[in-house]
């Protein structure tokens, strides 16, 4: 077993201005760098390298948005993102694909952790100290938090409405929890489909595992069918979140004119 020498303190971050640099303190502390709800700290790394070095501003945005100190906000963190221009059109199709993917595993010099480490033998608690070289690799498994998913599902619908089926394909390989994600994304979108596709959409939101998914899965029936209907669905879920549903204001306002 080997244990780091070394510790990790979120002012060395802001300091940065370089782009490799960056994404090479983040792989080398993952898990270092403590939590907060600022998400705006993110946006402003971004910003601080922006334009430097030859890393791909889609990568350098994926290490910063999967760092474990915003994994409270990243809803915020990538809508923060997606309004700032930090990235073009084309940077946030790559990032979006990264989220979407089912599993990315980062290789990396263990160096960059640290040069030293402590070597411990487990059977007879010998220990030493050793160093490592670069071509001694580590590996980073990226951690993509369901609002990361959700955003991106979205975005790849708006951007090509035909992908829908091959979307919903590639979200049935996830575990439920990042899979209710992909498809309240999707539902997010639902307005680009013609109303056979949103309505088969509809229904795989209505037979998710979250809540939070059927949910959104009735405010878009209600835009095809109206409240009563929705309210009517509502009523037959066992979840009693679901149960409660109402319809989001401008319909209900509506359905009361009509009456």
């Amino acid at each position: 077993m080997m244990l780091r020498i070394g510790g990790a303190a979120f002012e060395e971050l802001v300091a940065i201005h370089d782009a490799e640099e960056l994404c090479r303190r983040l792989l080398a502390a993952p898990w270092g760098w403590g939590s907060s709800t600022r998400h705006t700290e993110a946006v402003e790394l971004l910003a601080n390298v922006q334009g430097t070095g030859e890393l791909p501003m889609s990568f350098v945005a994926l290490m910063v948005c999967t760092c474990r100190r915003w994994d409270r906000v990243t809803g915020r963190l990538i809508a923060a993102i997606d309004d700032s221009g930090l990235l073009d059109s084309t940077g946030l199709d790559e990032l979006a694909d990264s989220f979407r993917s089912h599993e990315q595993v980062i290789a990396y010099p263990l160096a960059w952790v640290s040069p030293q480490w402590l070597e411990v033998d487990l059977d007879d608690g010998h220990a030493r100290t050793c160093t490592v070289n670069e071509d001694t690799l580590a590996h980073h498994r990226v951690s993509v938090e369901p609002p990361l998913r959700r955003w991106a599902a979205g975005r790849a619908l708006r951007s090509t409405p035909a992908r829908l089926e091959e979307l919903l394909r590639a979200a049935d390989l996830f575990k439920p929890r990042d899979r209710g994600a992909l498809i309240h994304g999707l539902l997010d979108a639902a307005e680009v489909l013609d109303e056979p596709r949103r309505r088969g959409l509809i229904d795989r939101g209505l037979s998710a595992s979250g809540a939070s998914v059927r949910r959104a899965a009735l405010d878009r029936l209600c835009e095809l069918d109206g409240p009563e209907a929705a309210i009517r669905r509502a009523l037959s879920d066992p979840n009693a979140t679901v149960r409660k549903w109402r319809a989001p204001e401008p319909e209900l306002r509506l359905a009361l004119l009509e009456a």
